[in-house]
C-alpha cells in the first residue's frame, strides 16, 4: 500500500508566469478599448473636430431678414455636430419677434438646417406692437406699414380673446360694407369699434357679438331711412335697441344743428328722433 501511494504524481498548480499571461490579453484588450473611447470622446468634444461647417436656413419669410437669423444661429453654435446643443439653439432663434416657430437638426457630415415658420400678422396691438391670428403680442425691432391692418387695444393677457372677437367683428361688418379700422377694450372690458367709414360703434362690456349681429341687421333699413347724411356713432349698450347720432346738416337748418340723436328699436323697428342734449333713461350694459 505504501508503495502504491508514493507512485501516485501529484499534479503541478500552473506557474505565475503562466497565470500572467493567460490574463494578460484580455486586460490589455479592455485598457486599449477604454483608452480609445476616452480619447473619442475627447475628440468629440473638441469643437475643432467635425465642426458645423454649413447652415441652411428654410421657410418662407416676408418680414424676418435672413442675415439676421443665419446671425443668431451662429452665435448659438456651442458645439461641433456631435455636441451641439440644439434645444438651447431653438430658444435662442425663438426669441426672434418674427419667429413662430422653429425646427433644427443635423445633417451629416457637417450641415444645421434650420427650418422657421414666420408669424402672419393680423392687426397692430397699440402703438409699437403687432398680433398674430393666434393672438400672440410680439414687438418687432422696426414696425413695418402694412395697408389695411386694424389696430387693436386691449390689455396683453386678454389679447387672444380679443383677437378671435376682432375676426368675427370685422367678418360681420363686411357683410354692409364695413370693415374694423380699429378696436379698443378698455379697463372696465368695454368695446368700442372704429370702421373705415368713420363709424364709432359703442358695444358696452357684454353680449358684444349679439349686440353688433342685431345692428347688422337693421343696418340697411337705418340707412334707407336717410340719404342725406350718414351716422357718426352708434351706441349699441341698450337692451331693447341702439341709438344714432348723425352728422350735421349745413347751418341752416337750426334743428339738426343742435344735434340729434336717433333710437332703432329692435322690437318695433321704427325710428323716433329726440334731442342730443337728452338724458336717456335706458340702461346701459
Amino acid at each position: 500500500m505504501s508503495r502504491a501511494r508514493s507512485s501516485r504524481q501529484v499534479p503541478e498548480s500552473p506557474s505565475l508566469v503562466k497565470r500572467i499571461k493567460d490574463w494578460a490579453v484580455p486586460v490589455t484588450l479592455v485598457l486599449v478599448v477604454m483608452s480609445l473611447l476616452l480619447w473619442g470622446r475627447v475628440q468629440l468634444q473638441n469643437p475643432e473636430v467635425m465642426s458645423v461647417r454649413r447652415v441652411q436656413v428654410d421657410g418662407e419669410m416676408h418680414y424676418l431678414q435672413r442675415t439676421n437669423l443665419e446671425q443668431v444661429v451662429a452665435q448659438a453654435v456651442n458645439g461641433n455636430f456631435f455636441t451641439l446643443d440644439l434645444l438651447h439653439m431653438r430658444k435662442r432663434i425663438e426669441r426672434l419677434p418674427w419667429v413662430a416657430s422653429v425646427s433644427v437638426r443635423r445633417v451629416w457630415p457637417d450641415t444645421l438646417r434650420v427650418r422657421v415658420t414666420e408669424r402672419v400678422p393680423l392687426a397692430y396691438w397699440g402703438k409699437d406692437a403687432m398680433v398674430s391670428r393666434q393672438g400672440v403680442v410680439f414687438r418687432p425691432q422696426q414696425l413695418p406699414r402694412l395697408e389695411g391692418l386694424a389696430t387693436l387695444e386691449g390689455e396683453a393677457q386678454h389679447a387672444k380673446a380679443i383677437t378671435q372677437d376682432y375676426q368675427h367683428m370685422d367678418t360681420l361688418l363686411q357683410t354692409v360694407g364695413m370693415r374694423v379700422s380699429r378696436l379698443r377694450v378698455d379697463a372696465r372690458q368695454a368695446w368700442r369699434i372704429e370702421t373705415d367709414n368713420g363709424l364709432t360703434v359703442q358695444l358696452g362690456r357684454r353680449d358684444v357679438l349679439p349686440r353688433l349681429t342685431r345692428f347688422v341687421q337693421l343696418y340697411p333699413s337705418l340707412m334707407s331711412q336717410e340719404t342725406e347724411r350718414r351716422p357718426e356713432t352708434v351706441d349699441l349698450r341698450y337692451s331693447n335697441g341702439f341709438a344714432v347720432h348723425w352728422e350735421a346738416l349745413p347751418a341752416s337748418d337750426e334743428q339738426d344743428q343742435a344735434g340729434l340723436y336717433q333710437e332703432y328699436g329692435e322690437v318695433s323697428r321704427t325710428l323716433k328722433y329726440w334731442n342730443q342734449t337728452r338724458t336717456t333713461s335706458e340702461r346701459r350694459g
